[in-house]
């Protein structure tokens, strides 16, 4: 074999090597740039992506934001009620001129008979069929696409749906339609240019183009040249091709095609061919001088080397390499090869298990020294290697560790064969667990005198194992059933919940399955496509019922190319049964069973828009004195005796009729196919015959009667409110009548109701205003010639209304909260007016009547002491009137209050006695002083014998009991005289003292005064 001489092998091959690394290297650099430039191209295309889908979303968020503020217009809503189409239209033009709706092109409110359109001026000359387009079903609240052809022209347009809703009722009353054109739509072509910063850009849908947008002309033929191209991104000498995918909600989806300036490509390639010369022209000057030098210089360096590799020893020995091609490479490689031999043995053991291994690795001798460790398992226990070294194991590891260690030590020892066990070490990472693998090491006789260690960090697979045991568990143990299927709707896992549900074993779970989602299409198109779907099902039971479930389904992220699908099934047949009682309490009185306000007034709507509105009736009952039997019996005998008056309604009535509890003991009655007035009295009459029978509560027998009133459809209003309003103020009539009464609704009653509210609405302002003034009435003592005390009366001088006796004004106030005001405006008058007089000399009594709502209010003893107090009136200047017939009806309501006001040193009377029904047991526990006779009494005496035989009886009764008797309506002195004869204390009337000012007053005092001095 011929042998060649290794420098100027060597230099030709380098300058082979060096030409072509320098092709590699730049063909390298330019492969990268040019993947580097299509890789920033594909993601400034992604970006645009996500950038597109903002900018559209947010604009269009506003509108649906828009849409939203218009259905929730309240007059929208009522002209829909109404049936205003004038007002409708309106409405939407004036929406049309709103700066957010800018970029809406069209409005369309839709109700079941007619369309109202309003377009902006974009939409002015183009033929759409907005109507016949807003008919098209769509889901609600989401945007659709719209197409339609006029003309020959494709058009496309994003429409949103949403309901509107009648605000009482929650009745949906019409659907409001927003369309958004795309055709020529210049604020989204524009602004899809300016984003892309496109020299050209082209809307399509359906291969038809909606709108496009060039910069320059012919730029948008570039496109046009380049639509059949496949590809999101095309690279052209013209520029950069890009196809975007636009789509909103449920919309289609729309191609955006748009060219991009790019001359990167040109530039690349022209840098790639100018730098391939130059790099040739490197290597080839390059080349040249290194032969030069390395033809001087590689014979001697050749020479040194072979001397040097020959000297390398193996066993002590240098062997001569013999034989090769070249010379020098012969000597090197002979010399070399034993120290690689080495080299790559070492390696192997150190760097493959010491350096790169994720275990910890040790190796000790058989006293517990180690004579080995990588760097790993010295972090393990917080030291370095070469710290360890020659190191027991007890100085570095734990007590326990150290105690399982030589266990396991040993019985390695004892029966040579690997030890497996798990341990735990504190890292500096904190607690992980290992699994400790330790096998005997042999030296050449066989014997073991080393022992390995491998220890694996299982920590996480510990972990992972706990959490799957842990969601295996409640997998099979939770309530719900889960059903896991593939894309074939195969069952892959199916829970213990899921057989007790459906009834069905593992073995029919895809049957099952599948007959489920048949019969729930809409499942099956989510769970199809792979969306997040929740709603209400019913799963077919193996028994043959049905279970209401609540159904969610998800889509797991694919795993090997195959997709995994989770349906969840919660049983709501508590949620259900639960839905039934709040519908029931929210249509439905729960003590009687009828209808609540709620429900009648609802058919009673529903009755007048229908065919027979004018045949409809109405009924309103109170019961009468239903207070007292409350009060009597108690609350429980009470709503037994409800509920037998909605039985007794019941049974006079239809079943068309519609009979229900308004509250307390307040009925109403919906009648229909009522054609007379006679027939809805008729009815009522039998109404009032059956509430006055006895009612057996069990224990307990007793009557109660009712109070009826009436309207008709067809006489007094035509809408819910009109006709309950004007029932109600016929029985508040019929109370006024006396109770058990029917009475039928007239427009007089109206106008009695209207005026007690004005003058209630009067009398509010009056006490604000000062219109409210105090008089009294002077109290003499039977002779006349001495005033023993004063009543304080209040009077009423209305502004609009002029004067208001205290018989028209003081029912209303007694009917509202407005009698405690004005108790307390004439109780602050009087004790300052008695003040007064008192300091003039004359302390008279003054006396001041107590309404009932006073008695039971809660701050009538403080305003007593609040006036008492800033008048700085003695108490004993004080009395209070209370009515009898109050103060029977309510005596052990009023008893404490009264023994509080004596205690405070007042006086009290009984007013207008003789009008009630006293009773002597209660006059003797009652703590008043004196005793007031009606006037009705004393208007016929003397001369009607009656009356002057209860009037004996009644004073010597007084008397017996330490009261002092007063007389009211004195206005004779034949009067005054009988009554002297009778032994009366006191009188109060016209004959003697009229109501007056207290400067008047005064000078009554004074008059009698200086009459009564000698």
């Amino acid at each position: 074999m011929r042998a060649w001489r290794f420098s100027r092998v060597v230099l030709g091959l380098q300058l082979a090597l060096l030409t072509a690394v320098a092709v590699i290297l730049l063909t390298t650099a330019y492969v990268g740039a040019q993947q580097a430039l299509q890789q920033g191209t594909r993601q400034a295309h992604a970006r645009d992506q996500r950038v597109l889908e903002s900018l559209i979303e947010s604009e269009l968020r506003n509108i649906r934001r828009y849409s939203l503020g218009i259905v929730e217009l309240g007059s929208l809503s009522r002209a829909l009620s109404d049936g205003d189409a004038s007002a409708v239209s309106a409405i939407l033009d004036g929406l049309q001129g709103d700066y957010e709706a800018q970029h809406i092109d069209a409005l369309v409110v839709e109700t079941d008979d007619a369309a109202f359109v309003s377009t902006s001026v974009s939409l002015l000359d183009t033929p759409l069929p907005l109507a016949a387009l807003s008919r098209q079903a769509a889901p609600l609240s989401t945007w659709t696409t719209v197409n339609a052809r006029v003309e020959g022209r494709h058009y496309s347009l994003l429409r949103l749906t949403r309901p509107i809703l009648e605000p009482s009722l929650g009745r949906v009353v019409g659907r409001l339609h927003v369309f958004v054109q795309l055709n020529d739509n210049f604020w989204i072509t524009n602004a899809l240019q300016t984003l892309f910063g496109a020299r050209a850009t082209v809307l399509s849908h359906d291969g038809a183009v909606l709108d496009a947008l060039a910069r320059k002309p012919g730029q948008l033929d570039v496109l046009e040249a380049l639509d059949g191209i496949d590809g999101a991104i095309v690279t052209t000498p013209q520029g950069v091709m890009r196809e975007h995918v636009l789509q909103v909600g449920n919309s289609e989806r729309y191609r955006v095609r748009s060219l991009l300036p790019d001359d990167s490509f040109a530039a690349l390639h022209d840098t790639y061919l100018s730098s391939i010369l130059y790099a040739t022209l490197v290597v080839l000057g390059f080349g040249i001088v290194l032969m030069l030098v390395l033809r001087r210089l590689s014979g001697q360096a050749l020479d040194n080397l072979v001397s040097y590799a020959e000297q390398v020893p193996k066993s002590g020995v240098p062997t001569p390499f013999q034989g090769g091609r070249f010379l020098e490479f012969n000597r090197v490689g002979k010399a070399f090869e034993a120290m690689l031999t080495r080299i790559r043995e070492r390696d192997k053991y150190l760097s493959g298990i010491l350096e790169h291994s994720p275990d910890l690795v040790f190796v000790k001798d058989l006293e517990n020294r180690y004579r080995l460790v990588n760097e790993r398992y010295a972090w393990a226990v917080h030291s370095t290697p070469d710290t360890m070294l020659q190191t027991r194991a007890e100085d570095t590891l734990d007590g326990e560790v150290v105690a399982l260690a030589t266990q396991s030590d040993r019985q390695l020892l004892r029966d040579l064969a690997p030890v497996k066990y798990k341990t735990d070490l504190h890292t500096p990472d904190g607690v992980h667990r290992y699994l400790v693998t330790k096998f005997p090491i042999y030296d050449d006789r066989g014997r073991p005198y080393l022992v390995g260690g491998i220890a694996t960090d299982i920590t996480g697979i510990t972990q992972v194992r706990e959490q799957l045991q842990l969601v295996h568990q409640v997998f099979a143990e939770t309530s719900q059933a889960i059903v896991v299927l593939d894309d074939h709707q195969r069952t892959l896992l199916a829970n213990r919940a899921f057989g007790e549900m459906s009834g069905h074993d593992e073995s029919r779970a895809t049957a099952a399955i599948r007959d489920f989602l048949r019969g729930h299409p809409e499942v099956a198109y989510h769970l199809g496509r792979g969306h997040r779907w929740q709603g209400q099902c019913y799963l077919q039971q193996g028994s043959g019922g049905s279970l209401p479930v609540l159904v969610s389904v998800t889509s797991l992220p694919p795993t090997d190319g195959e997709r995994r699908h989770v349906l969840l099934f919660s049983d709501i047949t508590s949620l259900k049964v639960a839905e039934q009682r709040l519908e029931r309490l929210a249509w439905y009185d729960p003590l009687t069973g009828l209808a609540n306000r709620s429900l009648f007034t609802l058919k009673l709507s529903e009755a007048l828009q229908g065919e027979d509105a004018k045949r409809t009736a109405v009924i309103f009952i109170d019961l009468d004195h239903f207070k007292d039997i409350n009060d009597t019996h108690g609350h429980s005998l009470g709503d037994e005796l409800l509920c037998q008056v909605a039985d007794r309604l019941r049974s006079c009535v239809q079943s068309r009729d519609t009979v229900a509890r308004f509250g307390g003991d307040e009925f109403t009655i919906l009648l229909r196919g009522i054609a007379q007035e006679g027939q809805t009295m008729a009815i009522a009459r039998r109404i009032l015959s059956a509430l006055s029978e006895p009612y057996d509560l069990g224990m307990v027998s007793c009557y109660s009667t009712a109070s009826l009133g009436l309207t008709l459809a067809s006489r007094h209003g035509g809408s819910a409110e009109a006709l309950l309003r004007n029932a109600d103020q016929a029985m508040y009539e019929a109370k006024s009548l006396g109770r058990q009464k029917v009475v039928l609704f007239d427009p007089s009653i109206d106008e009695r109701h209207q005026q007690r509210l004005r003058y209630e609405a009067g009398l509010r302002q009056a006490i604000d205003n000062g219109e409210l003034y105090v008089l009294f009435q002077p109290r003499f003592d039977i002779t006349g010639r001495r005033v023993v005390g004063a009543e304080a009366l209040v009077r009423w001088q209305s502004e609009e209304h002029g004067p208001v006796p205290p018989s028209t004004f003081i029912p209303i106030a007694e009917n509202s909260r407005l009698i405690v005001d004005i108790g307390r405006l004439v109780l602050g008058e009087a004790c300052r007016q008695a003040a007064q007089w008192a300091e003039a000399g004359y302390p008279v009594p003054v006396s001041v009547n107590l309404s009932p709502r006073q008695l039971h209010e809660g701050e009538l003893i403080r305003d007593i002491q609040d006036a008492i107090h800033q008048a700085g009136l003695p108490p004993r200047l004080l009395e209070f009137e209370i009515t009898e017939t109050h103060l029977m009806d309510n005596v052990d309501q009023v008893l404490p209050v009264l023994h509080q006001i004596r205690a405070m040193g007042m006086g009290l009377a009984i007013d207008d006695f003789g009008t009630g029904y006293s009773s002597l047991t209660y006059l003797k526990r009652l703590p008043i002083e004196i005793l007031k006779i009606d006037r009705s009494f004393i208007t016929d005496v003397p001369g009607d014998v009656d009356d002057e035989v209860l009037l004996g009886a009644i004073i010597s009764m007084a008397h017996s009991l330490s009261f002092r008797v007063v007389a009211e309506g004195v206005e004779s002195e034949a009067q005054r005289d009988f009554l002297e004869g009778l032994g009366c204390d006191e009188m109060q009337g016209f004959l003697l003292g009229r109501p007056q000012s207290a400067g008047k007053l005064l000078g009554t005092l004074r008059r009698c005064d200086e009459t009564a001095s000698p």
